[in-house]
């Protein structure tokens, strides 16, 4: 989606609305216009000819700091073009008008080209179409956007049939790396803090572990992941009451119980005492929460890694 922010930029730039982003030429470049949750994002479909040049770009950029002065949060260099991502809060239309404004004129001197130049094939392009490819606008010759659909295609049929993973082994996986980041679950929750960097950790883990036991990239694994992450803070916080129970175990304040009777007193609190049933669930709830909020960029990169690329007309 775009808001008002950015819409306001386009129509200021001649540029148009659809499909969520706003698309045209900013400035004289090919320019995609998007934002999201936190951030706002400029990027350029370019091509630079001259690597010295670019390089001298390059280091003007890194010469100044654009995070703290701009709130550029990253900024990165492809082969076909450039990405700006902005931290997104009050005032920040007025840094990116700052950005564009200082910018752009370095990207002139580097000798980028301009919008009506093909990034396919690098000739200028009269009568052209744009195309949305992965949320991301293209000005190319008919035959040139043709020809990418194709490679496209080719590639990700090529990239199935490598693939040669499993959904079971790749749960086995994530379940295990879930396991790993539970224990660390474990020992934050019994300080009495919940953290959504340890949710990241989980997540983290899930999906190397995934990985290592040669899940398929299919798919499935964004919903094999959730499933794992959810089986991490569910054990971590069980964890955090089982170690707490052994600790009174080994210091003799339940007497008659061992360390193989945990599980039963676990089962027996939480049919028979509404107060801890009630601080579990508050416990697992906000658990869920936190690791929601810490894995939710990872689950986003990972759903674009293995959904196909998707190519549409603007025009």
């Amino acid at each position: 989606m775009i808001g008002s922010g950015l819409k306001k930029l386009a129509n200021e730039n001649g540029m148009k609305v659809a499909r969520g982003v706003a698309y045209g030429a900013l400035r004289g470049y090919a320019a995609t216009l998007s934002e999201g949750n936190g951030y706002k994002q400029i990027v350029l479909t370019t091509k630079f000819p001259d690597p010295a040049k670019l390089r001298e770009l390059q280091s003007q950029v890194n010469g100044r700091n654009i995070q703290r002065e701009l709130r550029v949060r990253e900024l990165s260099f492809a082969p076909n073009g450039v990405s700006v991502i902005f931290l997104d809060n009050p005032g920040t239309m007025k840094k990116i008008g700052e950005f564009i404004e200082w910018f752009f004129p370095l990207l002139e001197q580097s000798g980028a080209s301009k919008w009506d130049v093909c990034t396919e094939c690098g000739f200028q392009v009269t009568g052209g179409k744009w195309k949305l490819v992965d949320g991301i606008a293209f000005y190319l010759h008919e035959s040139c956007a043709e020809k990418l659909t194709r490679d496209i295609s080719a590639e990700e049929t090529e990239r199935r049939e490598a693939d040669t993973g499993n959904y079971f082994t790749g749960l086995l996986g994530a379940l295990a790396g879930s396991a790993l980041g539970a224990v660390l679950w474990a020992v934050v929750l019994s300080f009495g803090f919940v953290a959504s960097i340890v949710g990241l950790v989980i997540g983290w883990l899930a999906e190397k572990g995934y990985n290592l036991f040669k899940g398929k990239q299919g798919k499935a694994k964004i919903a094999i992941l959730i499933v794992a992450i959810i089986f991490g803070v569910l054990l971590g916080n069980f964890a955090a009451d089982a170690f707490s129970l052994a600790t009174m175990i080994a210091d003799g304040e339940l007497p008659g119980m061992a360390l193989a009777d945990i599980p039963y007193i676990i089962s027996v609190l939480l049919t028979s005492e509404p107060e801890y049933l009630r601080i579990t669930i508050s416990n697992i709830l906000m658990g869920l929460l936190f690791a929601g909020l810490g894995v939710f960029s990872l689950l986003r990169k990972t759903g674009k890694e293995v959904s196909a690329t998707k190519i549409i007309d603007l025009e």
